[in-house]
């Protein structure tokens, strides 16, 4: 108020200078608001589908941080490298597992292992005739199952002996 060029004593004049810096110190048109998503320093928007994919997941999950309904994502993998799937993917959704359950359909048997999935169900595509549908028959257990771990194995890049490595981390003894 001391700043002001009107003198107090021109009552008008002084109210409208106090009305106009009133207006300017409590305004927000000199205020812009800017606002978007980075992940490692990159916008969203440059990101892969794939992991633009993880991003949302992850805004997803810490959004909804103490969301304790089920969980049902499609397909989490898909355009994405398989180092991504295990260095982003597993670490999320074994953190996710502790607080809710987590129903994932996916082609990757490495994803299944490693987020050491609890019930695995496998579904089996048959031979069909030319404008009819196929056949589906499902297999349902946890990798506890040696008919399970033979299917899952069947499907893991790496095979078997992908699934020993990870039964040797994990310190399990598997039998055939």
């Amino acid at each position: 108020m001391a700043h002001s060029d009107v003198p107090k004593g021109e009552t008008v004049e002084y109210r409208s200078w106090l009305k106009d810096f009133a207006g300017w110190i409590y305004g927000t048109d000199h205020i812009t608001i800017q606002y978007g998503i980075n992940y490692d320093g990159i916008d969203i928007q440059k990101l892969s589908p794939g992991t633009r994919g993880i991003v949302l997941l992850l805004l997803y999950l810490a959004l909804d941080d103490l969301d304790d309904r089920p969980l049902i994502i499609d397909h989490p993998e898909e355009n994405l490298d398989p180092q991504s799937i295990h260095r982003e993917l597993v670490g999320l959704f074994l953190a996710a597992k502790q607080k809710r359950q987590v129903i994932m359909v996916t082609h990757n048997a490495n994803l299944v292992i490693n987020t050491d999935a609890d019930q695995i169900i496998i579904a089996h595509c048959g031979n069909h005739s030319h404008g009819q549908m196929p056949p589906i028959t499902y297999s349902s257990g946890g990798l506890e199952s040696a008919d399970i771990r033979r299917q899952v194995c069947d499907i893991l890049e790496g095979g078997e002996e992908a699934f020993r490595e990870r039964a040797r981390r994990l310190r399990v003894r598997l039998s055939r």
